[in-house]
């Protein structure tokens, strides 16, 4: 960014310099960028090249964070809709690595089909799913790293699980704070470090300090993050059964690197 040398009043140069900050906090460097994709380049009806999918989900026109265009992740009452990393990259994020994904649910949201016999249901949702091999029990595990779960009052909480094969049980964190889906777009933002077992969740830009985890060196029980990955996923997976059709989702802007990534403007056309 090249800057005027015409004399700045204070309040006018300390804007240029957060400009200037935010600007940088946005891109990082190039080669700490595993994966950006912002889907512009991409055919309506296809999925970047390099990725794999799963279910109904592909580029749309019309609904987009940035740009004009998104990954569109169609109705189901259950299962998964989200397209994988291609091996290579998977590889790159190593024992570290952070991640950046924007989304918006459309509106009004479907609920928790209530099976019959029960009062209450809920649906735990996955955003963001790596596996790997546990570092503890050396098993098959799937690692959550983006969640929530929603209630029968259209209520969730954003959460961090992990789910090993039987007989072990699925464990993780849950945020105590509830929120509502609404029509603005969302921005989500995962650390994992498995050198030091730690894992952060950011909603916004503001850390959400119910998800933090912080084990140490070895201390793998209550996070089993691996030293390396085997596949990662972005999308929507609704393991319980919805109202109605189910949940139509966007994801746009979304990035893994081994710095964190930070936004990216509203309405922007990222290159």
């Amino acid at each position: 960014m090249l800057l005027s040398l015409m004399p700045l009043r204070p309040a006018a140069f300390t804007l240029l310099l957060a400009l200037a900050a935010a600007s940088t906090f946005a891109q990082g460097p190039a080669s700490d960028v595993i994966v950006a994709e912002d889907f512009e380049s991409t055919a309506v009806g296809a999925i970047p090249a390099g990725f794999t999918k799963t279910g109904a989900i592909a580029v749309a026109e019309g609904v987009a964070h940035s740009g004009r265009r998104a990954l569109q992740i169609e109705p189901a009452v259950k299962g998964g809709r989200f397209i994988s990393l291609a091996p290579d990259k998977v590889t790159a994020l190593g024992g570290e690595h952070w991640g950046r994904l924007y989304f918006k649910v459309k509106t009004p949201t479907p609920l928790p089909l209530v099976p019959e016999g029960k009062k209450t249901a809920n649906i735990h949702t996955t955003f963001v799913a790596a596996k790997a091999t546990s570092p503890l029990a050396h098993d098959p595990i799937e690692v959550r790293l983006a969640g929530l779960s929603l209630n029968g009052a259209g209520e969730f909480k954003y959460l961090y699980n992990v789910q090993p094969k039987a007989p072990r049980k699925e464990f993780g964190v849950s945020a105590k704070t509830t929120q509502k889906f609404t029509d603005e777009w969302t921005l989500l933002e995962w650390h994992a470090d498995a050198a030091s077992q730690t894992y952060q969740f950011f909603v916004n830009g503001q850390e959400v300090t119910d998800l933090a985890l912080h084990k140490g060196a070895g201390k793998y029980e209550g996070v089993e993050l691996p030293a390396t990955f085997q596949a990662l996923s972005i999308g929507w997976t609704n393991y319980q059964a919805a109202t109605g059709e189910g949940f139509t989702v966007w994801i746009d802007d979304i990035a893994v690197g081994k710095h964190r990534l930070g936004p990216v403007a509203a309405g922007a056309i990222v290159k």
